[in-house]
């Protein structure tokens, strides 16, 4: 339902009591949510599970920006 409409990402503190009324609005409106676990669950598996440098090639980036070597 969000469709091609701009949305503003928030973080709301809901009592627990609440959460089934909130959660009730939310599909009402077609709105999405999820929790902080969620979204960090979402975050890490977005991550690239090998660094794409080596600790050897940052340690030498480190000197050459810093020391010119």
């Amino acid at each position: 339902m969000l469709g091609n409409t701009a949305t503003q990402g928030i973080y709301l503190d809901v009592p627990m009591a609440d959460w089934g009324f909130l959660k009730e609005l939310i599909r009402r409106f077609g709105w999405q949510a999820e929790t902080r676990e969620q979204l960090l669950e979402r975050f890490v598996k977005s991550r690239a599970n090998s660094p794409t440098l080596s600790e050897e090639e940052i340690l030498e980036e480190v000197m050459a920006e810093r020391y010119g070597k």
